[in-house]
């Protein structure tokens, strides 16, 4: 909360950029639906000029088609009204319309491949499985011993027995008794305290 308010000034300008960004978007937004749709340019003339009479029959049939539905006498009786035979599609759209490719079939190579590679993965799964379930199984064996092991420690005048006997080898071994003087002074009261 202190850095709040001991960046202030910080933080009212980086809002205010905000906004002012969120305000050109939404300005730059609003002049792109008003502005018309500017229609396709075309550097070849005879396209452009294809294309131009394709519009022109498109909106001649959409004036056509508005003019029969407004004089039907009603709505409800559209069997009177006649459709007007489909007109065969002109050859210029033929050129313009293009169907999408259909996507590659898979050929036996690739399929094999493919079943392959995941063949493959599944194998490095079980790998890993297999892995992790040893290291487990190897944790829980490890876990056992420790359990017998303070069992038996625990078990009264034995765990005493056991204690003084490791004791006694451990103050025998010379790297053992400098381990146990190091870590005297390391765990041990402070030297200035004692």
């Amino acid at each position: 909360m202190d850095w709040v308010l001991k960046h202030l000034q910080l933080i009212i300008a980086a809002s205010g950029a905000v906004a002012w960004w969120l305000n050109q978007r939404k300005q730059a937004q609003a002049t792109e639906a008003e502005a018309p749709h500017k229609e396709a340019t075309f550097e070849d003339p005879e396209l452009a000029e294809r294309t131009r009479r394709i519009r022109e029959e498109i909106q001649r049939k959409i004036a056509e088609r508005a003019k029969a539905y407004t004089q039907t006498p009603s709505p409800i009786q559209p069997s009177m009204v006649k459709p007007e035979p489909v007109a065969a599609v002109p050859p210029i759209l033929r050129e313009v319309v293009r169907r999408l490719p259909e996507p590659p079939t898979l050929t036996r190579a690739a399929a094999s491949h493919l079943e392959a590679q995941r063949n493959a993965e599944i194998l490095e799964q079980q790998v890993s499985l297999a892995e992790k379930l040893r290291e487990a199984t190897e944790l829980k064996a490890a876990a056992l011993r420790r359990i017998q092991f303070e069992n038996q420690v625990s078990s009264g005048d034995h765990a005493a027995a056991v204690a003084r006997g490791a004791l006694g080898e451990d103050l025998r071994n010379p790297d053992s008794l400098r381990r146990a003087f190091i870590l005297r002074e390391i765990i041990g009261p402070p030297v200035g305290l004692r």
